[in-house]
């Protein structure tokens, strides 16, 4: 296959535009792990069986210790990587976008995690 330095800088060029589209995505994903977590948390303790496990210590969830926190933990870690890392050091083109993809992921996992306790 003959690549001519055109089609070579007009791959790069796509890659780029590819890359800061996904960076962009990532800092609103990033941006969202907060008022999800807090969302979540709320939207938990509004339930009659969430208000009885933080009042009396009953009926709550049997989640392994530190599951909320390890998620969210691994969440930001994975959204920083996706925004932060640079683009020279990617290892392949789809790098960023498989961070988003896990970070979301991690995210959701975080809030089913919180939501089991509604």
């Amino acid at each position: 296959m003959n690549t001519t330095p055109a089609t070579a800088e007009q791959r790069r060029a796509d890659f780029e535009r590819m890359d800061r589209n996904l960076r962009s995505a990532s800092w609103i994903a990033l941006g969202t792990l907060v008022p999800v977590f807090v969302g979540a948390g709320l939207l938990a303790l509004s339930s009659p069986r969430a208000s009885r496990c933080l009042t009396y210590g009953e009926e709550c969830a049997d989640l392994p210790t530190g599951s909320v926190p390890g998620s969210f933990a691994v969440a930001l870690v994975l959204g920083i990587a996706a925004v932060a890392w640079p683009r020279k050091w990617l290892p392949f083109t789809s790098t960023r976008g498989w961070l988003l993809g896990l970070h979301g992921a991690a995210q959701l996992m975080m809030a089913s995690l919180i939501l089991s306790y509604a």
